[in-house]
């Protein structure tokens, strides 16, 4: 099921690129004193290889996912890096499909993969029932929810395997250029994307700057077609695959500070056209005076986004321990302002076990379309979602990580993390019985992190 498509995801070459600004720098730190960077990717001749699989459950019963992935970084020894990445991942669970809450039982009908036949079937959120559209032979899925609940879609699953590809070269000048390609594909869903980057030290190398470009093309194919926005939900099937591109731009530049800083700035710069609608997402038209849900249509999102995002990095390594604080600002052409506080601390207990505590901190305001709900007998707006993760709301993420070296280049570690939203459940504006309703659809998550890596030459 389409549930959110990794927008955003930095490409391989990117990731290279980034990494390289701060392990090229933090190399020729190393120089000066201790290192304050342990990433391994640019070693001339080591090669590392990163396994790691992830746990991840979101509260009520909602998605839960499991990820394995591997990753594999040869290193040659003229300096050029290949790397590798392998991942799979499994969605179950129950998603919102935007409907609001009500005080009576809710019924949705939406189209069935299994024509002409009718039977039962078991859903969290109540009956779910294979049902004949009447006046045609087209079978559709019927289900409940019940009444002063979450409407959620429960019962789908979804797997998606990807694979990412890069390759750093070194110039005979030190100079590295970078290209890159990432494929993915889910039932529902494909991406293709392809990069380049090039990065150039001055200043006796403890500068470094760095540009990288991703081009990306995805394929929205649900499984009954994609929906005209803002039509009636109903469970006839709908059009044809839809597609957006992504070009994204990221300027960087790492600065040595002192033998115990390194700072990393980022500007980038991206533009999304197309479908960005989420297929399986509906809004609640609801009376005006009572709040009683009249219809349900689906949503309606701009084709085009523009984005834009400073990032502020930072390394420091003082008394035996290495910090990690960066802070992010966001901006786009759909009204969403954010602003993201990272903190992580980086604590040896022994010469081979340490722990790293850390905490985020998000905010963002609502997309200009937002809406809970739409009114009955207002005119339509162009665009409408009632998409949590376009609303105005908080959330913060709490994690401990333990690692343990276990010989030379190899390490285990444990990450957990516990993230939580928080946003206007009950906002001023609501109307009817809708004021003692829970709006705010947002998350409430955990997730586990046990991975390996181990480097040789």
């Amino acid at each position: 099921m389409q549930l959110s498509k990794r927008k955003g995801r930095l490409t391989a070459a990117l990731g290279l690129m980034t990494a390289g600004l701060f392990a090229g720098a933090g190399a020729h730190a190393q120089q000066a004193s201790q290192n304050i960077n342990d990433d391994t990717s640019t070693d001339s001749g080591l090669t590392r290889v990163d396994t790691a699989i992830l746990f991840y459950q979101e509260a009520g019963g909602r998605v839960k996912a499991t990820e394995p992935v591997a990753s594999f970084t040869l290193n040659d020894d003229s300096g050029d890096v290949l790397h590798v990445k392998l991942t799979a991942d499994t969605l179950t669970g129950a998603t919102p499909n935007g409907a609001a809450p009500w005080t009576h039982d809710q019924t949705f009908i939406t189209p069935s993969k299994t024509q002409g036949q009718k039977t039962t079937v078991t859903s969290a959120s109540g009956n779910s029932t294979l049902v004949t559209i009447p006046g045609t032979d087209v079978t559709a899925r019927q289900y409940t929810v019940a009444a002063n609940t979450l409407p959620v879609d429960s019962g789908f699953r979804d797997q998606r395997y990807a694979i990412d590809l890069g390759y750093t070269g070194t110039r005979d000048n030190g100079d590295r250029l970078s290209f890159g390609g990432s494929y993915s594909s889910e039932h529902d869903y494909s991406s293709m994307s392809a990069n380049v980057g090039y990065a150039r030290d001055f200043n006796d190398k403890n500068t470094t700057a760095s540009v990288a470009l991703n081009f990306e093309s995805d394929t929205s194919k649900p499984y009954f077609g994609t929906p005209e926005p803002l039509t009636q939900m109903s469970g006839t099937l709908k059009g044809g695959n839809r597609q957006k591109t992504v070009v994204d731009l990221v300027a960087g530049v790492s600065q040595v500070m002192n033998r115990y800083w390194l700072m990393q700035v980022n500007y980038s710069l991206g533009d999304t056209s197309g479908y960005q609608t989420d297929p399986y997402r509906i809004i609640s038209v609801v009376d005006g005076e009572s709040g009683a849900p009249v219809r349900y249509l689906y949503e309606s999102r701009p084709a085009s986004r523009l984005r834009q995002s400073l990032y502020i990095g930072n390394k420091l390594a003082l008394w035996g321990t290495v910090a990690d604080v960066s802070a992010r600002l966001y901006h786009d052409s759909w009204g969403i302002n954010a602003e993201t506080l990272e903190v992580a601390e980086r604590i040896p207990l022994t010469s081979f076990l340490y722990v790293e505590p850390s905490y985020r901190y998000y905010h963002q305001t609502r997309a200009n379309f937002f809406r809970d709900y739409l009114i009955d007998g207002q005119a339509l707006p162009e665009n409408a979602s009632s998409d949590s993760r376009l609303a105005s709301f908080d959330a913060s993420t709490i994690g401990l990580k333990l690692g343990m070296r276990v010989r030379g280049n190899d390490e285990l570690y444990l990450r957990a993390a516990s993230y939580q939203q928080t946003g206007t459940s009950h906002p001023s504006y609501a109307v009817g019985d809708l004021r003692q309703e829970n709006l705010f659809t947002g998350v409430k998550a955990t997730s586990v992190i046990l991975g390996y890596s181990f480097a040789f030459y």
